[in-house]
């Protein structure tokens, strides 16, 4: 991040309440302990989960067809290009072929809504510094992991942290 930020360990950014700092507050899935900091776990890592289900190398363990991910996303202003090619080679070292597929936003809406995507991303910013704001969609009425899929998955201190935020 070249000193311009703080890596995000958890759905909660730090300063906000229920903020767990240090190893506690850390996701395991994606960060292993070390030395007192978080450290993302090496590819070597996602590369044995991806064989373990099914997907050794990028391939179909009985098929041998490649692993393709279509990633829909709207067509973008400057530096989309640059990101989309860092996603891409992001994806190629462990073997998994990204597919980007770029549509104008009402035609983006309607897939997500519909939920005829694989991947895709938006940006969003808190409005307002609650943990609800940010925890939302992730667990309770308006979750959107249990109805769709359409969020990152969480964790159950996530999901219990959401519900007592309220």
């Amino acid at each position: 991040m070249n000193g311009r930020g703080i890596a995000a360990t958890s759905p909660l950014p730090p300063g906000i309440f229920g903020y767990l700092e240090g190893k506690e507050g850390s996701n395991p899935v994606v960060y292993d302990w070390v030395d007192g900091r978080p450290r993302r776990k090496p590819l070597a890592v996602a590369k044995k989960l991806l064989a373990e289900a099914g997907w050794p190398n990028g391939r179909h363990a009985t098929t041998g067809e490649p692993l393709v991910l279509n990633l829909d996303t709207t067509t973008g202003g400057m530096g989309e290009k640059s990101r989309l090619d860092w996603l891409t080679r992001q994806f190629a070292k462990l073997d998994i072929q990204l597919v980007v597929r770029s549509t104008d936003f009402n035609r983006f809406q309607e897939k997500v809504r519909k939920g005829a995507v694989q991947l895709y991303y938006l940006g969003w910013n808190a409005d307002y510094p609650d943990p609800e704001n940010f925890l939302f969609l992730l667990a309770g009425p308006e979750g959107k992991v249990a109805k769709a899929a359409r969020t990152p998955p969480t964790t159950p201190i996530h999901s219990s942290t959401a519900c007592s935020s309220r």
